[in-house]
């Protein structure tokens, strides 16, 4: 059991330096209304962590695998279908913002021509509404990130493969799993504490980075809707036409 422990410890620790995981928190905690909603997006790494964990374990996600694999082979032609409409939404999106960033951008010279405020005033102001990202959508980004870097984590899956050569109990898997992530998630709650104790001047620092994404938003945005409009489109318009 020792020998495991000391393995859970290392591959974990391997695992927690991160450099997205880091960075996104370290973005998003300038973003937040307050600071201690930050755990809205560390708790749910944790918590996807330790569900794929035990679905790893139990050979639950092959089994998930092969139903979506069934039911893409008898209903091939409904799912692809779904995915062309998606990509098609996505589309219509990318439109919508396009559009919607122009009436923003009428909409803020005319009441600058009102008041006579400057540019950069005005910049001031939309920088700070961006300091609203609520708990939901920070517990979406948090399982998010969490599901697409499974496929890369080789610290977790190496874990994985350690378990499956011990035979252990339901408790002790438990106990491994809930180590493995508490250590998994220590960077990102080492970085919540440090904000909070120097708020001031990370804030300034936050102050620069939103400014700089609010001039990118309006390209990145659609580009980004638009990309996977356009993927959704090609890959469902192939499948459909074989």
């Amino acid at each position: 059991m020792w020998g495991l422990i000391i393995s859970t410890i290392i591959t974990s620790a391997a695992d927690s330096l991160n450099p997205i995981a880091i960075t996104q928190q370290f973005v998003l905690q300038g973003m937040v209304k307050k600071p201690k909603h930050i755990w809205y997006f560390i708790i749910p790494t944790g918590v996807v962590n330790l569900a794929s964990g035990y679905l790893a374990y139990y050979g639950l996600i092959s089994l998930i695998g092969d139903y979506f694999a069934k039911l893409i082979d008898r209903h091939a032609r409904i799912v692809f279908t779904l995915e062309l409409i998606l990509g098609i939404a996505f589309l219509i999106g990318v439109c919508y913002i396009l559009e919607n960033a122009k009436i923003d951008s009428l909409k803020k010279q005319i009441r600058l021509m009102q008041s006579g405020e400057t540019t950069d005033h005005d910049e001031e102001v939309v920088a700070s509404k961006i300091k609203s990202v609520s708990p939901l959508a920070l517990i979406a980004l948090g399982v998010g990130a969490t599901i697409s870097e499974l496929a890369t984590a080789l610290p977790y899956f190496a874990f994985l493969a350690i378990l499956f050569s011990n035979p252990v109990s339901f408790l002790e898997v438990t106990i491994l799993l809930v180590v493995y992530n508490l250590i998994y998630m220590s960077p990102l709650m080492v970085l919540y504490f440090v904000y909070v104790k120097a708020q001031d001047k990370f804030d300034l620092l936050y102050t620069l980075i939103k400014k700089q994404i609010t001039k990118c938003s309006n390209i990145l945005a659609p580009t980004v809707v638009g990309a996977i409009g356009v993927f959704l489109v090609f890959h469902s318009v192939s499948l459909l036409l074989k």
